[in-house]
């Protein structure tokens, strides 16, 4: 009789459930997680709404931490029991960019809760290379950060941020918080902070935004802070329309960072006549590139906070709500499945 478990299933767009599906068994070079944590992304959120490539049905979930319940025949370094994280990116190896050391842009690339089985589950599959051990001194909950982290390690290591730049950020959600702490932390003279949000703004300033300014009010706000423009400016919203307004920020010579998802159709309007007059630079930012580890190290030595950023705690028994009520997250900041059964 095959054994199953519980999970989040998405059979089609906008279509969720809590399911029992079978317990998932290890590849010869793979490892079974027991998930203690897993994150719910804005990823997540477009793969439930149909507008992220996806193959239905799924589970998805794909910032998790938790702990080695079974490994494969061919695997060594990992154990039953290991507390771990891990980076949900699978790329082949083989092709040409894994060959030039790209491998987020893998020709043949795979993601756990993407493009296969995720982690809104009680098990999720996942091949040996992909795993990193955690301290115990770091909770799940914290460890499970270190996905969204090693995003953002990569997007800063494409903006080559320099001492005493001025930075714009607009969205103070959880990559936002995060992106804001390690500008804070990596030499930036000012990091500003836009969002609609006050409790958002609040927990910005707490964790050593310069400017935390409600986005109703940031024309006049901005001006006075920087009247010629800030060097860096990073969209961590994902809405076109502030994508578009983020140009006018930037200083000449400056960075526009588009690190949030925009819907795959949508088109913004930027005079190309603008780049060339005023030397400015658009950089993209996708996935992660070789940034687990020091997003790890970032967390686990105290550079970055993560718990602020950890509300609500909720079970898995909850996750399709959440999904099905937007409205629901208006106060929430990185909604986070724990697992509480023993």
């Amino acid at each position: 009789m095959t054994q199953t478990m519980r999970a989040i299933v998405f059979d089609a767009p906008k279509r969720v459930a809590l399911k029992q599906v079978p317990y998932p068994q290890p590849a010869p070079d793979g490892v079974i997680v027991r998930v203690m944590a897993c994150g719910l992304c804005g990823t997540d959120r477009h793969l439930y709404a149909g507008n992220f490539p996806a193959h239905f049905p799924l589970i998805p979930g794909h910032e998790f931490s938790g702990v080695v319940a079974a490994v494969g025949s061919a695997v060594k370094r990992w154990h039953t029991g290991d507390r771990v994280i891990v980076d949900p990116n699978i790329a082949c190896g083989e092709c040409y960019f894994c060959r030039t050391a790209q491998i987020n842009h893998c020709l043949n690339h795979q993601a756990i809760g993407v493009t296969r089985d995720g982690a809104f589950a009680e098990f999720v599959a996942a091949p040996a290379r992909n795993v990193y051990a955690i301290g115990n001194p770091l909770s799940f909950e914290e460890a499970a950060m270190v996905e969204p982290l090693s995003c953002v390690v990569y997007g800063l290591r494409r903006l080559q941020l320099q001492t005493g730049d001025s930075v714009l950020i607009f969205g103070a959600g959880p990559i936002g918080l995060m992106l804001m702490q390690c500008c804070v932390r990596g030499g930036a003279a000012a990091v500003t902070m836009v969002d609609l949000d006050e409790p958002r703004l609040a927990v910005a300033r707490s964790l050593g935004a310069t400017h935390a300014i409600n986005a109703r009010e940031q024309t006049t706000a901005l001006e006075e802070i920087a009247p010629y423009g800030f060097d860096a400016v990073i969209d961590a919203t994902g809405v076109p329309s502030v994508v578009e307004g983020g140009v006018s920020r930037v200083k000449s010579g400056g960075k526009l960072l588009l690190f949030g998802v925009c819907p795959e159709n949508a088109k913004i309007s930027i005079r190309p006549f603008e780049i060339y007059r005023r030397d400015l630079s658009v950089i993209g930012t996708f996935a992660l590139r070789y940034s687990f580890d020091p997003a790890l190290e970032l967390i686990q030595n105290g550079v970055v906070q993560v718990k602020p950023l950890l509300r609500p705690m909720v079970s898995l028994d909850e996750i399709p709500a959440w999904f099905e009520d937007p409205a629901r997250a208006q106060d929430a900041l990185k909604i986070m499945f724990r697992e509480t059964r023993g």
